[in-house]
């Protein structure tokens, strides 16, 4: 199993790569229940309120996450936002452990991640849990009940 980097970038330092933590980001974003604005994200990333995460094969970013903290009411929570990339099998078990690391650092007690279905199995196999579920319906006359 190749090893790959996963690096968290603060502030300005991620500006430097950002239109490559873009394009995972608007990938993520593709399918998030909320409208993205990538200018509010750079923002944000900008002034330290998110953190990007990219993971690079020792070549070339191949994924990114961006992160950011919340008080939940029973502990506070590093969230994953946005998350995208290639060949997941290979680098989120690294991912994961890498958070868990930025996690503790920050004194949280959860990590949390928003994302499609098709997360929950791979993350499932790695001790996550459902802890709600997002579910949304057209207004009538505009589609059908998603």
């Amino acid at each position: 199993m190749a090893r790959y980097d996963v690096i968290p970038l603060l502030g300005r330092t991620a500006l430097v790569i950002w239109n490559e933590f873009k394009h995972y980001f608007e990938l993520a974003a593709l399918e998030h229940p909320e409208s993205v604005d990538m200018e509010d994200v750079r923002a944000r990333v900008a002034d330290g309120r998110m953190m990007s995460i990219g993971i690079f094969d020792g070549v070339s970013m191949i994924a990114g996450a961006a992160v950011e903290l919340y008080d939940a009411r029973d502990g506070k929570t590093l969230h994953v936002r946005y998350l995208a990339g290639e060949h997941m099998e290979m680098w989120l078990e690294e991912l994961q452990a890498r958070l868990f690391e930025i996690a503790a650092a920050y004194g949280c007690r959860w990590l949390s991640l928003t994302g499609r279905q098709g997360w929950r199995k791979r993350l499932s196999n790695m001790g996550w849990n459902p802890v709600a579920i997002q579910m949304r319906c057209e207004v009538p006359g505009h589609g059908k009940c998603e």
